[in-house]
């Protein structure tokens, strides 16, 4: 009889209720504290391939007619009146290409032209590409990039001759931390599993919907 209480005790909380077999939710209760066995003693960890700080030059030159009748380029460059830069650094757009020993990186700034420091709903976008060469590096390789940071930008006039137009050539240099990595498999004699990462694996139903 006290074996028959404790086992309704036990599966008080599940869907099974009083019942005196225990369905699998109140099973899997019992045991959740425990850690999950291992089928063997192999792991698999992220290997580093590649490591390095990467310059990223954003470029773009804008013909004077586009901006607008008040800009003019004046000998040696100078831009009249003051036109500067500002980046959207939260905006980038990326694309991560793979090849053998080498990572190519393309995409574009978004940024906004202000004229004598007043925002103009001028926008553009810059577009820049970087090759970095990573010996080792293969297609199937994980890249990861720190944020981005902006370096330097540079905003220079280039004065019309013969039969071109002015332009204003807008730079940016953007500096990330590229990192490559590889999954692989790795044997240890002392491996002790802590928990899983996932605690809720097996708390699944026997329907999909």
């Amino acid at each position: 009889m006290s074996d028959s209480l404790e086992s309704m005790n036990k599966n008080k909380g599940c869907d099974c209720g009083y019942q005196d077999r225990p369905c699998y939710k109140c099973k899997y209760n019992q045991v959740e504290n425990c850690p999950p066995q291992l089928a063997t003693d192999c792991i698999v960890v992220d290997s580093l391939v590649c490591s390095q700080k990467v310059y990223k030059v954003a470029e773009l030159s804008v013909p004077i007619p586009t901006l607008g009748d008040i800009i003019s380029i004046g000998p040696g460059g100078t831009i009249t009146p003051l036109v500067t830069l500002t980046p959207d650094i939260r905006g980038v757009v990326n694309q991560i290409t793979v090849v053998k020993n080498m990572v190519i990186n393309t995409g574009y700034l978004p940024a906004n032209i202000t004229i004598l420091g007043i925002e103009t709903p001028l926008q553009i976008n810059i577009p820049f590409q970087q090759e970095t060469v990573c010996p080792g590096v293969c297609p199937e390789d994980t890249v990861t990039e720190s944020p981005y940071k902006i370096e330097s930008v540079v905003t220079q006039g280039i004065e019309a001759l013969g039969v071109s137009v002015a332009n204003i050539l807008f730079k940016v240099i953007l500096s990330t931390n590229l990192t490559v990595t590889r999954p692989v498999i790795t044997k240890s004699s002392d491996l002790k599993v802590v928990q899983d990462v996932n605690d809720d694996r097996c708390e699944r139903s026997d329907w999909y919907g």
